[in-house]
Protein backbone atom coordinates (compact mmCIF):
# COMPACT_ATOMS: atom_id res chain seq x y z
CA UNK A 1 0.00 0.00 0.00
CA UNK A 2 1.62 3.30 -1.31
CA UNK A 3 0.28 6.56 0.96
CA UNK A 4 1.88 9.90 -0.87
CA UNK A 5 3.01 12.36 1.05
CA UNK A 6 2.75 15.91 0.08
CA UNK A 7 6.39 17.36 -0.68
CA UNK A 8 5.57 20.70 1.37
CA UNK A 9 4.63 18.71 4.55
CA UNK A 10 6.13 20.06 7.56
CA UNK A 11 9.09 18.02 9.58
CA UNK A 12 7.18 15.89 12.24
CA UNK A 13 4.74 14.93 9.37
CA UNK A 14 7.78 13.20 7.28
CA UNK A 15 8.72 9.52 6.97
CA UNK A 16 12.06 8.67 7.41
CA UNK A 17 14.07 8.86 4.45
CA UNK A 18 14.80 4.97 2.42
CA UNK A 19 18.13 4.56 4.79
CA UNK A 20 15.80 5.22 7.76
CA UNK A 21 13.43 1.86 7.48
CA UNK A 22 11.87 1.37 10.14
CA UNK A 23 9.63 -1.50 12.16
CA UNK A 24 5.95 -0.26 13.58
CA UNK A 25 3.26 -1.41 14.80
CA UNK A 26 -0.49 -1.64 14.20
CA UNK A 27 -2.87 -2.55 16.66
CA UNK A 28 -6.36 -3.18 16.11
CA UNK A 29 -8.87 -1.47 18.70
CA UNK A 30 -12.48 -2.19 19.66
CA UNK A 31 -14.60 0.57 18.05
CA UNK A 32 -18.39 -0.02 19.20
CA UNK A 33 -19.56 3.53 17.79
CA UNK A 34 -19.41 2.41 13.86
CA UNK A 35 -18.29 -0.56 11.71
CA UNK A 36 -14.84 -0.78 10.80
CA UNK A 37 -11.66 -1.07 11.90
CA UNK A 38 -9.62 1.02 14.37
CA UNK A 39 -5.98 1.19 14.88
CA UNK A 40 -3.60 2.43 16.67
CA UNK A 41 0.15 3.47 15.35
CA UNK A 42 3.13 2.99 17.54
CA UNK A 43 6.64 2.41 17.35
CA UNK A 44 8.06 -0.73 19.08
CA UNK A 45 9.01 1.01 22.43
CA UNK A 46 5.87 0.42 24.61
CA UNK A 47 7.16 3.61 26.44
CA UNK A 48 7.09 6.00 23.85
CA UNK A 49 4.09 7.37 22.95
CA UNK A 50 1.33 6.41 20.13
CA UNK A 51 1.86 8.06 16.33
CA UNK A 52 -1.95 8.59 15.60
CA UNK A 53 -4.88 6.66 15.05
CA UNK A 54 -6.58 5.37 11.80
CA UNK A 55 -10.30 4.08 11.13
CA UNK A 56 -10.58 2.07 8.06
CA UNK A 57 -14.43 1.46 7.19
CA UNK A 58 -15.46 -2.20 7.20
CA UNK A 59 -16.80 -2.10 3.27
CA UNK A 60 -13.53 -0.40 2.40
CA UNK A 61 -11.89 -2.80 4.05
CA UNK A 62 -13.54 -5.67 2.59
CA UNK A 63 -13.11 -4.29 -0.90
CA UNK A 64 -9.30 -3.80 -0.86
CA UNK A 65 -9.21 -6.88 0.39
CA UNK A 66 -10.62 -8.81 -2.18
CA UNK A 67 -8.91 -6.32 -5.01
CA UNK A 68 -5.67 -7.03 -3.63
CA UNK A 69 -6.17 -10.82 -2.90
CA UNK A 70 -5.05 -10.08 0.93
CA UNK A 71 -5.61 -12.84 3.79
CA UNK A 72 -7.33 -11.90 6.76
CA UNK A 73 -5.38 -10.67 9.54
CA UNK A 74 -5.74 -13.90 11.99
CA UNK A 75 -3.58 -12.35 15.37
CA UNK A 76 -5.12 -12.58 18.45
CA UNK A 77 -7.43 -9.69 19.22
CA UNK A 78 -5.03 -6.46 20.74
CA UNK A 79 -2.08 -8.00 19.45
CA UNK A 80 0.13 -5.98 17.40
CA UNK A 81 0.86 -6.84 13.49
CA UNK A 82 4.89 -5.73 12.88
CA UNK A 83 4.69 -3.36 9.49
CA UNK A 84 7.65 -2.07 8.10
CA UNK A 85 7.64 2.13 7.23
CA UNK A 86 9.65 3.27 3.89
CA UNK A 87 10.09 6.30 1.93
CA UNK A 88 10.54 6.00 -1.59
CA UNK A 89 11.29 8.98 -4.03
CA UNK A 90 9.36 8.86 -7.28
CA UNK A 91 10.65 11.19 -9.94
CA UNK A 92 7.13 11.83 -10.85
CA UNK A 93 5.11 12.22 -7.31
CA UNK A 94 7.73 12.70 -5.34
CA UNK A 95 8.10 10.92 -2.11
CA UNK A 96 5.95 8.08 -1.35
CA UNK A 97 5.40 6.37 2.17
CA UNK A 98 5.32 2.55 1.42
CA UNK A 99 3.85 0.59 4.11
CA UNK A 100 4.15 -3.18 3.94
CA UNK A 101 4.03 -6.13 6.44
CA UNK A 102 7.07 -7.15 8.44
CA UNK A 103 8.40 -10.36 9.53
CA UNK A 104 10.24 -9.43 12.32
CA UNK A 105 8.51 -10.02 15.54
CA UNK A 106 7.92 -7.67 17.63
CA UNK A 107 9.74 -7.40 21.48
CA UNK A 108 7.48 -8.34 23.21
CA UNK A 109 7.27 -11.56 20.63
CA UNK A 110 10.79 -12.06 20.84
CA UNK A 111 10.93 -12.38 24.24
CA UNK A 112 8.08 -14.99 24.44
CA UNK A 113 9.85 -16.95 21.90
CA UNK A 114 13.07 -17.49 24.34
CA UNK A 115 11.01 -17.71 27.13
CA UNK A 116 9.38 -20.38 25.39
CA UNK A 117 12.62 -22.06 24.28
CA UNK A 118 14.08 -21.92 27.82
CA UNK A 119 11.34 -23.47 29.16
CA UNK A 120 11.34 -26.44 26.94
CA UNK A 121 15.15 -26.56 27.88
CA UNK A 122 14.55 -26.82 31.74
CA UNK A 123 12.64 -29.60 31.00
CA UNK A 124 14.91 -31.25 28.52
CA UNK A 125 12.42 -31.31 25.31
CA UNK A 126 14.58 -28.49 23.22
CA UNK A 127 16.75 -31.01 21.54
CA UNK A 128 18.50 -29.85 18.28
CA UNK A 129 19.31 -33.76 16.29
CA UNK A 130 22.79 -33.67 14.14
CA UNK A 131 22.97 -34.83 10.48
CA UNK A 132 21.31 -38.16 9.74
CA UNK A 133 23.64 -40.62 8.80
CA UNK A 134 21.18 -42.23 5.92
CA UNK A 135 18.63 -40.48 3.81
CA UNK A 136 16.31 -43.29 2.71
CA UNK A 137 12.68 -41.84 4.16
CA UNK A 138 11.82 -38.12 4.34
CA UNK A 139 9.03 -36.50 5.53
CA UNK A 140 8.11 -33.60 4.21
CA UNK A 141 5.17 -30.48 5.70
CA UNK A 142 4.80 -28.55 2.56
CA UNK A 143 2.37 -25.95 1.68
CA UNK A 144 -0.73 -26.65 0.81
CA UNK A 145 -1.44 -25.80 -3.00
CA UNK A 146 2.56 -25.32 -3.58
CA UNK A 147 4.09 -21.79 -3.03
CA UNK A 148 7.79 -20.11 -4.14
CA UNK A 149 10.52 -22.02 -1.59
CA UNK A 150 8.91 -25.07 -1.86
CA UNK A 151 8.30 -25.70 -5.76
CA UNK A 152 11.92 -24.33 -5.82
CA UNK A 153 13.24 -27.20 -3.93
CA UNK A 154 10.77 -29.77 -4.87
CA UNK A 155 12.00 -31.17 -8.20
CA UNK A 156 15.38 -33.12 -6.75
CA UNK A 157 13.44 -34.80 -4.05
CA UNK A 158 11.08 -35.89 -6.26
CA UNK A 159 13.67 -37.04 -8.88
CA UNK A 160 15.25 -38.94 -6.43
CA UNK A 161 12.13 -40.42 -4.98
CA UNK A 162 11.14 -41.30 -8.70
CA UNK A 163 14.60 -42.84 -8.72
CA UNK A 164 14.14 -44.72 -5.40
CA UNK A 165 16.92 -42.89 -4.04
CA UNK A 166 14.56 -41.40 -0.89
CA UNK A 167 11.43 -42.00 -0.57
CA UNK A 168 9.74 -38.73 -0.10
CA UNK A 169 6.31 -38.44 1.95
CA UNK A 170 4.37 -35.39 1.47
CA UNK A 171 2.05 -33.62 4.00
CA UNK A 172 0.17 -31.20 2.56
CA UNK A 173 -0.85 -28.77 5.17
CA UNK A 174 -2.52 -24.78 5.83
CA UNK A 175 0.90 -22.92 7.25
CA UNK A 176 -1.09 -20.62 8.81
CA UNK A 177 -3.24 -22.73 10.64
CA UNK A 178 -1.28 -23.71 13.62
CA UNK A 179 -3.90 -27.42 14.46
CA UNK A 180 -3.55 -27.76 10.86
CA UNK A 181 0.49 -27.79 11.34
CA UNK A 182 0.25 -29.19 14.98
CA UNK A 183 -1.42 -32.29 13.71
CA UNK A 184 1.33 -32.82 10.40
CA UNK A 185 4.03 -32.58 12.70
CA UNK A 186 2.11 -35.42 15.02
CA UNK A 187 1.62 -37.70 12.03
CA UNK A 188 5.39 -36.53 11.00
CA UNK A 189 6.19 -38.25 14.37
CA UNK A 190 4.13 -41.32 13.91
CA UNK A 191 6.18 -41.79 10.26
CA UNK A 192 9.23 -41.71 12.23
CA UNK A 193 8.23 -43.68 15.02
CA UNK A 194 6.16 -46.73 12.92
CA UNK A 195 8.30 -46.45 9.36
CA UNK A 196 11.35 -45.05 10.59
CA UNK A 197 11.88 -41.92 8.85
CA UNK A 198 15.14 -40.96 8.79
CA UNK A 199 14.61 -36.90 8.82
CA UNK A 200 11.33 -34.62 8.22
CA UNK A 201 11.61 -31.54 6.15
CA UNK A 202 9.45 -28.19 7.20
CA UNK A 203 8.96 -25.31 4.77
CA UNK A 204 8.48 -22.54 7.61
CA UNK A 205 9.41 -20.06 5.22
CA UNK A 206 6.19 -20.64 2.73
CA UNK A 207 3.54 -18.69 5.20
CA UNK A 208 1.72 -15.37 5.50
CA UNK A 209 3.80 -12.50 6.20
CA UNK A 210 3.59 -12.01 9.82
CA UNK A 211 1.99 -15.35 11.09
CA UNK A 212 2.99 -17.03 14.12
CA UNK A 213 1.84 -20.37 13.31
CA UNK A 214 5.73 -21.75 14.33
CA UNK A 215 6.04 -19.98 17.40
CA UNK A 216 2.73 -21.40 19.19
CA UNK A 217 3.83 -23.63 21.76
CA UNK A 218 1.81 -26.81 20.73
CA UNK A 219 3.42 -26.48 17.37
CA UNK A 220 6.85 -26.19 18.53
CA UNK A 221 6.57 -29.10 21.20
CA UNK A 222 4.82 -31.23 18.60
CA UNK A 223 8.11 -30.14 16.65
CA UNK A 224 10.52 -31.05 19.70
CA UNK A 225 8.99 -34.86 20.08
CA UNK A 226 8.95 -35.98 16.49
CA UNK A 227 12.28 -38.06 17.26
CA UNK A 228 14.43 -37.36 14.09
CA UNK A 229 16.25 -34.46 12.69
CA UNK A 230 14.77 -31.26 11.47
CA UNK A 231 15.61 -29.56 8.21
CA UNK A 232 13.63 -26.56 7.20
CA UNK A 233 13.17 -24.45 4.40
CA UNK A 234 13.34 -20.93 6.11
CA UNK A 235 12.06 -17.50 5.60
CA UNK A 236 13.82 -14.44 5.84
CA UNK A 237 13.10 -14.27 9.50
CA UNK A 238 13.35 -17.43 11.63
CA UNK A 239 11.00 -19.19 13.55
CA UNK A 240 11.45 -21.24 16.75
CA UNK A 241 11.24 -24.04 14.24
CA UNK A 242 14.30 -22.95 12.72
CA UNK A 243 16.37 -22.69 15.85
CA UNK A 244 15.30 -26.39 16.39
CA UNK A 245 16.52 -27.52 13.30
CA UNK A 246 19.77 -29.26 12.67
CA UNK A 247 20.22 -27.16 9.27
CA UNK A 248 17.84 -24.28 8.07
CA UNK A 249 18.23 -21.70 5.70
CA UNK A 250 16.06 -19.45 3.26
CA UNK A 251 17.29 -20.80 0.11
CA UNK A 252 16.75 -23.80 -1.60
CA UNK A 253 19.89 -24.36 -2.91
CA UNK A 254 21.39 -24.29 0.48
CA UNK A 255 19.04 -27.07 1.27
CA UNK A 256 19.53 -29.15 -1.44
CA UNK A 257 22.88 -29.21 -0.58
CA UNK A 258 22.70 -30.36 2.86
CA UNK A 259 20.89 -33.03 1.27
CA UNK A 260 23.29 -33.66 -0.97
CA UNK A 261 25.77 -34.14 2.05
CA UNK A 262 24.40 -36.48 3.38
CA UNK A 263 23.70 -38.56 0.27
CA UNK A 264 27.37 -38.28 -0.20
CA UNK A 265 28.35 -39.54 3.13
CA UNK A 266 26.09 -42.91 2.54
CA UNK A 267 28.06 -43.43 -0.21
CA UNK A 268 31.65 -42.77 1.28
CA UNK A 269 30.39 -45.06 4.23
CA UNK A 270 29.13 -47.62 1.41
CA UNK A 271 32.70 -48.50 0.21
CA UNK A 272 32.13 -49.07 -3.02
CA UNK A 273 34.89 -50.84 -4.37
CA UNK A 274 33.88 -53.13 -1.96
CA UNK A 275 30.52 -54.00 -3.00
CA UNK A 276 32.01 -54.29 -6.73
CA UNK A 277 34.01 -56.76 -5.74
CA UNK A 278 31.43 -58.48 -3.53
CA UNK A 279 29.12 -58.27 -6.99
CA UNK A 280 31.66 -59.61 -9.30
CA UNK A 281 32.84 -62.50 -7.34
CA UNK A 282 29.24 -63.78 -6.91
CA UNK A 283 28.62 -63.52 -10.99
CA UNK A 284 31.64 -65.93 -11.08
CA UNK A 285 31.07 -68.09 -8.22
CA UNK A 286 27.49 -68.88 -9.91
CA UNK A 287 27.31 -69.66 -13.93
CA UNK A 288 24.38 -68.83 -15.64
CA UNK A 289 22.51 -68.40 -12.01
CA UNK A 290 22.62 -72.68 -11.58
CA UNK A 291 23.12 -73.76 -7.70
CA UNK A 292 23.55 -76.84 -8.52
CA UNK A 293 26.35 -76.80 -10.86
CA UNK A 294 28.70 -77.08 -8.68
CA UNK A 295 27.09 -80.08 -6.17
CA UNK A 296 29.37 -82.80 -5.26
CA UNK A 297 27.00 -85.67 -6.25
Amino acid sequence: MSIIVPVGAHDPARPPSSAEGRVALLRILPDRAKPGLRILLSGVDPGAPSWGHVFLREDWLTSLGCLLDLAPINNRPGEPVPIRIEIDNDARLGPRLIVSASDWPTPDQAAADLQLQQELERHGLWRRGGMPGKLRQLVAVVPRGGRPRWEALAPGLKARHQSRITHLTEREVDLDDPDAVHDALRDAADYVHWAGADAVLIVTGDRRIGSRTFSEQRVVEAACTIGAPLLTLAGPVPTPIDRLAWRSSPIPGVVESAITEILRGELERADRHRLDRIAAAMVQGRPDDDATADAPF
